[in-house]
């Protein structure tokens, strides 16, 4: 992209709901920086739930460019700019468009995120499964390599971001190197316990790893081959609580399904994480998943007490709410039958 002779021209990156470093943004940011542009950046701080908060509109006027990257379609419609000449709005909660390969090659710029003190990136990209809930297959295709382990590497503390970093086939070189190198390092997007061998457990076990091994328990479905997996993870990262499991909620499954995901996670050790989806928040028991989301995501409360005890201690006594989700929790969790003819499905 040739630059205006003798012209400075402003650009203006607009991270709206990104809670760790954009990379789009930072990709952005060095390239223009490269061509002497001026760029500023502006964080709007949205979360990823439904809010109804007064829409922001962004004072654009004085950039010659505008870049907005939404991470969540719940804040799709929840930002707009005084004028739309000369601006661009991506990220996957408003299309699954990509950068320009020019762009995508480029290095970050981490000084738009001052305050940052990890690197993060891809290794590879993409994913093999299809889950109907995620865009990864439609944006990204089949998983590839993407970046070497030192064209990420810029801290002391590395976050990767693959979607399924044990469905590339390589991935066993891909653990010795990071071992090698001694990294401080987490897969903060989860690991496919599907996927989960003796040889990538101990692997993975071997790293200077961050905090939780994440996992996820999407469906019900998944039952019998979690009880599997997991036991082969145990073998090498013994620890309880050392294990993580994504629990995604209110989607494609009933809260009585949810509550025997998160139930199987206390018995055995793990924390779960609830990923309450959107459509929780326009569900009669909208209450209930809250509160529940509360009560998993605090590991310290999650292993100490029951859900009764936690609702309790979390409202006043008396209060018609926590009744209520202690009502609702003791007749979602009884005993069902058909727990006991699952299919385990991969």
């Amino acid at each position: 992209m040739a630059k205006r002779v003798g012209v400075r021209v402003n650009v203006l990156l607009v991270d709206v709901d990104s809670k760790i470093p954009n990379l789009a943004l930072m990709k952005l940011s060095e390239f223009y920086k490269r061509q002497d542009y001026t760029v500023e950046m502006q964080r709007l701080g949205f979360n990823g739930y439904p809010s109804k908060k007064s829409r922001v509109i962004i004072n654009n006027t004085e950039y010659d460019k505008v870049y907005a990257s939404c991470i969540f379609s719940v804040n799709a419609d929840r930002f707009g700019f005084e004028s739309m000449e000369n601006v661009k709005v991506g990220g996957t909660g408003v299309n699954a468009v990509n950068l320009s390969p020019e762009i995508d090659s480029i290095g970050e710029d981490y000084g738009i995120y001052p305050n940052n003190k990890s690197s993060y990136g891809f290794i590879t990209r993409g994913c093999p499964r299809k889950c109907s809930f995620c865009v990864v297959p439609e944006k990204e295709g089949g998983i590839y390599k993407y970046r070497t382990v030192d064209q990420i590497v810029k801290h002391n503390k590395v976050f990767f971001m693959d979607n399924n970093i044990l469905a590339y086939r390589k991935h066993l070189e891909v653990l010795e190197e990071i071992k090698d190198k001694k990294l401080k390092c987490q897969f903060n997007q989860g690991l496919d316990i599907r996927l989960i061998t003796d040889a990538n457990a101990k692997a993975l076990s071997e790293l200077n790893y961050i905090g939780n091994y994440t996992f996820a328990f999407d469906h019900i479905r998944l039952a019998k081959i979690m009880g599997k997996k997991l036991e082969i993870v145990k073998k090498h990262i013994s620890s309880d609580w050392k294990c993580r499991m994504f629990v995604l909620g209110g989607y494609d499954s009933s809260i009585r399904d949810d509550l025997w995901r998160i139930e199987w996670c206390r018995k055995n050790k793990v924390n779960p994480y609830y990923m309450r989806h959107a459509l929780c928040w326009c569900s009669p028991d909208q209450s209930l998943y809250t509160s529940l989301a509360a009560w998993c995501n605090q590991p310290a409360y999650f292993k100490k007490m029951p859900f009764p005890e936690f609702v309790q201690k979390r409202h006043p006594i008396g209060n018609t709410r926590a009744e209520s989700d202690i009502k609702k929790y003791l007749e979602f969790s009884k005993p069902d039958k058909y727990l006991e003819v699952l299919e385990c499905t991969l």
